[in-house]
């Protein structure tokens, strides 16, 4: 009841910043300068701050993404309305921070656009799912197909990344968390769309599924780079 409750809010009342709170725009003018963009120098497969085009890191264990882009750094006013999409279900904000990151233009060899599914129960719960709401705007901007059900999570709630103890151990909390419809993903490049990348464990997982379901490339694009 309370999420139909605020629901009905937020059609009913006027914006709110999901930063600072300001009436008026769902991110105020002032929370758009505090906005980092995640640019400069950074290696092409992690999306990580770099002098080299590809890290250290990324030479000595390759990543089943080929490329990650992401349009802002995950802190301040970007981390407010990325949680904003995720948790309180404002899903204006999807294509509002899709357009705001700028062009996002899928790679030649790359034809389908796949958002990184959640489980099922955690979708209920929320409403949605974010990466499907930010997919779809991508899909709008780049007039790409977009397919949600290409890549499901196995399971009713899925593993918790909060239960890993260290960084080093998220990869093993995700393993087996993908499944591929390999018709849909066979012979077929695919830019795979979440909010927000961190470890990537989750992002590495899914790409490895839908390269073994046929996929001939996988690339990926968030709102948000962890730091």
């Amino acid at each position: 009841m309370l999420d139909a409750v605020e629901a009905l809010a937020e059609v009913a009342l006027p914006p709110h910043c999901a930063s600072c709170g300001a009436a008026g725009e769902l991110i105020c003018r002032p929370c758009r300068d505090l906005m980092r963009r995640a640019d400069g120098k950074r290696c092409r497969h992690c999306w990580l701050p770099s002098e080299e085009p590809v890290c250290p890191d990324c030479i000595s264990k390759p990543l089943a993404v080929r490329e990650l882009r992401s349009g802002f750094v995950y802190d301040g006013p970007a981390r407010a309305a990325v949680l904003a999409l995720k948790h309180r279900g404002v899903t204006d904000l999807a294509r509002l921070m899709v357009g705001m990151a700028g062009e996002i233009r899928p790679a030649p060899d790359v034809d389908l656009i796949v958002p990184v599914p959640i489980p099922l129960l955690r979708k209920r719960r929320r409403g949605g799912n974010q990466a499907e709401h930010l997919a779809h705007a991508v899909s709008e901007r780049s007039r790409s197909d977009m397919d949600p059900r290409a890549l499901r999570r196995r399971g009713w709630w899925g593993p918790r990344q909060a239960q890993a103890r260290s960084r080093s151990e998220r990869p093993r909390i995700v393993a087996g968390a993908f499944a591929a419809d390999q018709a849909r993903v066979s012979g077929r490049g695919v830019l795979l769309i979440d909010d927000v990348s961190t470890t990537m464990a989750t992002l590495a997982e899914a790409a490895r599924t839908l390269l073994a379901a046929g996929a001939t490339v996988v690339d990926a694009w968030t709102v948000a780079r962890a730091d």
